[in-house]
């Protein structure tokens, strides 16, 4: 999983990019973050032989069938454990991006699934002190 970008929102745009002017009164962080999440999964693929064969059609019906079966596990598990991750009554906020087939290539194929997480905006120090990231 890498994270594809970060930016600010709103409760109310959220997923949308907020366009806010900051720096006008200090440091105000936006009320939410949005951070835009990929996970990657990849396995090895079938390729041709050292001579030369290409993969059989067995070969190649299973791969896609492996390939079928980690999308939709990554689609639902992303669906399903995302609003667990927060300790609230709604859960966390999300929204599933787009998934596509990688490859194949380098005798590699798989999948990249997008999806856009709210983070809860700044809140107080412990300590009363300044707003924390």
């Amino acid at each position: 999983m890498s994270v594809a970008r970060i930016y600010g929102s709103s409760d109310a745009e959220f997923p949308s990019e907020s366009r806010v002017v900051q720096g006008v009164r200090a440091c105000t962080a936006p009320p939410v973050t949005a951070l835009e999440l990929v996970v990657t999964l990849l396995r090895c693929a079938p390729t041709f032989t050292e001579v030369g064969c290409p993969p059989t059609c067995d070969e190649l019906t299973r791969a896609s069938q492996v390939l079928h079966v980690d999308m939709v596990t990554v689609y639902y598990a992303l669906l399903c454990c995302l609003p667990g991750t927060q300790q609230s009554r709604r859960g966390r906020r999300f929204v599933m991006g787009v998934q596509k087939v990688i490859g194949p290539e380098g005798g590699c194929v798989g999948l990249e699934q997008r999806v856009t997480v709210a983070l809860p905006g700044c809140g107080k120090c412990p300590d009363g002190g300044e707003e924390s990231p």
